[in-house]
């Protein structure tokens, strides 16, 4: 499994509720038509100023490909959210357990 791990700054507390709200009914919707794609999961970091996207895909391969697609609609979405992209990443997830979770 490999997780496209995205930082993102100037996520303030303000935002939060707009962001949870287009996470839940525009991000997951549009992940789930990708093949591949294995769950999402949103952080918040308690500094009120950060966060984190980690997107989970079965294969590295699955992951490229959505890239090629993602990386211009990441942009929209955070212009639309007045928030920055500090980073993406992909990793290697090799420890990975999901039960029953919910956005």
């Amino acid at each position: 499994m490999y997780a496209r791990v995205i930082a993102f700054s100037d996520a303030t507390e303000d935002k939060r509720d707009a962001a949870i709200e287009m996470i839940r009914g525009t991000v997951i919707p549009m992940l789930q038509t990708f093949d591949g794609f294995a769950g999402f999961i949103a952080l918040y970091d308690t500094d009120g100023q950060s966060a984190k996207s980690i997107i989970l895909w079965d294969s590295k391969e699955s992951a490229d490909a959505a890239e090629e697609t993602l990386a211009e609609r990441r942009k929209g979405v955070t212009s639309q959210g007045g928030i920055t992209i500090e980073s993406v990443d992909l990793c290697e997830a090799r420890g990975v357990a999901l039960a029953g979770a919910r956005v």
